[in-house]
């Protein structure tokens, strides 16, 4: 089974660095990959709170889930029908949400708490959370999977709980967890699905804690700087994908109709205009 660390974080371009580290050479196996949080602030704020605040951890296997499992764990996340989708119009939520849950419905954790957790977050933002994922599953790391990866967040901007934060959950609710089987025809995190009276999650983030890190800032060798509260390691290998025409990324997003019985392979549209930067960690910087 193969492994990578998952990295959320808003990075900056700067001019590269030479460097004698290549792929090929590099010290350490494990991979680091980068999300661009200032692209998702909501959706990290969601993956931040579920992995530091409520202990669920960074440690996910993406491991082939079948169409069941996923609607299962939507499901105990609370974010289809039989859920309680509280995102949907139809339980009166402004339009243009969509229930994003962590751990993501392609993943199952690692750690000892099992819980699942959802937030309603702008449609756009969640879109891109799918396009990313999907290129990374899809990449030569990754191989379509199973694999393993660890969720670290970093050099957020203002997203409280990326900065292990934890005084405030902002709209973070535990699912109502596994119980009945989701049934067949269930839809899943579009926001306006038609909840059939079930009711909303009860459960509240309550399982908070205030927590603080030593940060490690370090650059690429494609020049982008990275602020980690993890150690990364020279020659580790670090992989962003950015969007190549961000407009059209913003459009593409924006427009996306989102399919429950696809899941990832619903993005793959977007692959042309997603960039997977392959690098290392090049530098740590002071």
């Amino acid at each position: 089974m193969k492994f990578a660390v998952l990295l959320f974080v808003a990075g900056t371009l700067v001019a590269a660095s030479p460097t004698n580290f290549t792929i090929a050479s590099r010290q350490d196996p494990a991979d680091l990959m980068i999300f661009v949080c200032d692209q998702m602030p909501e959706v990290c704020h969601n993956m931040c709170y579920g992995a530091l605040c409520l202990n669920i951890g960074s440690a996910l296997t993406f491991d082939n889930p079948s169409a069941t499992d996923k609607r299962n764990r939507r499901k105990a996340a609370g974010c289809i029908e039989s859920g309680g989708n509280r995102c949907s119009v139809r339980k009166g939520h402004a339009a243009g949400f969509q229930c994003d849950e962590y751990p993501f419905a392609s993943s199952s954790p690692r750690g000892t708490i099992t819980d699942r957790i959802n937030r309603c977050v702008p449609a756009g933002e969640n879109s891109k959370q799918g396009g990313i994922i999907n290129a990374f599953y899809r990449a030569s790391f990754c191989k379509g999977g199973p694999c393993d990866f660890n969720v670290e967040f970093s050099n957020a901007g203002n997203i409280a709980p990326c900065q292990m934060d934890c005084t405030d959950s902002d709209n973070e609710i535990i699912g109502p967890g596994s119980g009945t089987p989701a049934q067949d025809g269930d839809e899943a995190d579009d926001g306006t699905d038609d909840d059939g009276g079930n009711p909303e999650p009860t459960g509240t983030s309550k399982k908070k804690r205030v927590v603080t890190g030593a940060r490690h800032h370090y650059l690429t060798s494609s020049g982008v700087e990275i602020d980690i509260r993890g150690i990364a390691r020279i020659g580790q290998r670090a992989v962003t994908v950015v969007a190549r025409n961000t407009t059209l990324w913003d459009e593409q997003a924006k427009s996306h109709a989102y399919d429950d019985e696809n899941d990832e392979s619903q993005y793959d549209y977007m692959l042309p205009n997603l960039e997977v930067r392959d690098d290392v960690i090049i530098a740590e910087l002071s």
